[in-house]
């Protein structure tokens, strides 16, 4: 699946977070400014060494600083690594016996729900301790993700964290193209009868098979987060809805352990 396509397909992102991305990236269309998915990648890497070079001098251990910025995707593609991509940075940093620790530092409204199961269980499987900061967003996927963190740590300016929960955002464009003359034939093999059954109900106006699968997806987010957070997360009748809170709130029900900066949170290594 194309890092890129957001539509039609489940997410673990927070709405108005969508639609400034998208408009970033028609912008970016428009402007030809979007840098590819290996140019990201260098980018990535290159100042992850810088940083590690930096910190070695005079240190034997010393931690990391692992960006999470921007919406979150399986593949890497223009302007955005993918979850695929960051698991192989961080076996190499889990190696590393140098690192004394990877404080991921997010601040994403979240994204697709392919791939983020995947890379949050990586995280709480590294031998290294992680810390989740959040400077401002931690939303839908990022949250999930940082549930996988040992610690979970927000800055006082922290604004959204939390969107626990998934939607659908789905176009038809078949009568678009129908009214510029295309004609659009869907036939299918008589064998196949539940292919694209849950698609074809929803454009029939039908939501329920595609709130099925949408409640599949959701009921292992709130289990995962469940489990990752134990007892230190209090259940006050919305967090498990969608909502969002600020680094006070957050605190409060016990989404975040503490509140501090970046440069106090790295201290904790």
């Amino acid at each position: 699946m194309n890092g890129l396509n957001f539509f039609n397909t489940p997410l673990a992102i927070d709405k108005n977070y969508l639609m400034s991305f998208l408009t970033e990236m028609i912008i970016g269309f428009k402007t030809n400014t979007l840098v590819s998915a290996e140019k990201v990648q260098e980018k990535f890497i290159k100042s992850l060494d810088l940083q590690m070079s930096a910190n070695s001098n005079g240190a034997s251990k010393y931690p990391v600083v692992f960006n999470i910025i921007g919406p979150i995707v399986k593949y890497s593609t223009y302007n955005t690594l993918g979850t695929l991509d960051m698991q192989n940075i961080l076996r190499n940093i889990d190696a590393n016996p140098n690192i004394s620790g990877v404080l991921f530092n997010i601040d994403s409204g979240g994204g697709q729900v392919s791939g983020t199961a995947e890379f949050a269980d990586f995280i709480k499987n590294m031998k290294k301790p992680t810390i989740a900061f959040t400077s401002e967003m931690q939303c839908s996927a990022a949250e999930w993700i940082a549930s996988a963190c040992n610690m979970k740590i927000a800055s006082p300016f922290a604004s959204h964290i939390g969107s626990i929960g998934t939607y659908l955002s789905f176009q038809d464009f078949s009568a678009m193209f129908e009214k510029w003359g295309a004609k659009i034939y869907e036939i299918y093999a008589p064998q196949s009868t539940e292919k694209n059954a849950d698609i074809k109900e929803l454009i029939s106006g039908n939501e329920a098979p595609y709130k099925e699968r949408l409640k599949i997806i959701t009921d292992e987010f709130i289990s995962t987060i469940k489990a990752n957070y134990g007892d230190k997360l209090s259940d006050d009748g919305h967090v498990f809805k969608g909502k969002t809170y600020n680094a006070t709130e957050a605190l409060k029900i016990g989404l975040v352990d503490e509140i501090m900066t970046l440069e106090q949170a790295l201290l904790k290594f």
